[in-house]
């Protein structure tokens, strides 16, 4: 009904100024075709403005429940952001931890590595000086074998039993 007014009020200047006589010509037909386009767009009106109303009701909800479901997208989107984000922030912690963790552990091993390698050096060292020792002796007794063989062979030693015997005592204690 507001369209009705807003199009009288929007035709009535039209007649204000429109002229009643046009002279020797015959006069014009302004009020009739005026009268005839009102009722043309009272008909129009009364055809499509309840389907042009349902059109731009529906648009208007449709619209509507796009942006609602934008919303919805837009807001799950953020909160799967956040999630990666957080996801993320703790993945970086975790590998902090684990880099720290391997560190020790490489540490202990170094250690380890390095105690395991003293000890076995120290035990190569006594294995080592055993060895030497059980040579000299070894050596000794073969030297002391060879001269004394020789020394009885070539006949310059002239051992009496006694003198034996005190021998062979300070070597058994």
């Amino acid at each position: 009904m507001k369209y009705l007014y807003l199009l009288i009020a929007m035709l009535l200047p039209v007649l204000a100024v429109a002229s009643e006589g046009a002279g020797a010509e015959g006069g014009t037909d302004i009020v009739a075709r005026t009268v005839n386009f009102l009722i043309f767009a009272a008909i129009l009106y009364y055809l499509i403005a309840d389907k042009i109303k349902a059109f731009f009701s529906d648009r208007t909800t449709s619209v509507a429940q796009e942006l609602t479901e934008i919303e919805e997208k837009l807001n799950s989107v953020k909160a799967a952001k956040e999630e990666a984000v957080k996801e993320a922030k703790e993945a970086k912690e975790k590998a902090a931890e684990l880099v720290e963790i391997a560190k020790k552990e490489a540490q202990m091993l170094a250690q380890k590595i390095e105690n395991d390698t003293k000890s076995e050096i120290e035990h190569l060292k006594k294995a080592l000086a055993e060895r030497m020792e059980i040579e000299e002796k070894k050596m000794t007794k073969e030297v002391v074998s060879e001269v004394i063989d020789e020394m009885f062979a070539a006949g310059k030693v002239t051992l009496s039993n006694d003198d034996f015997v005190k021998i062979i005592k300070k070597k058994v204690a």
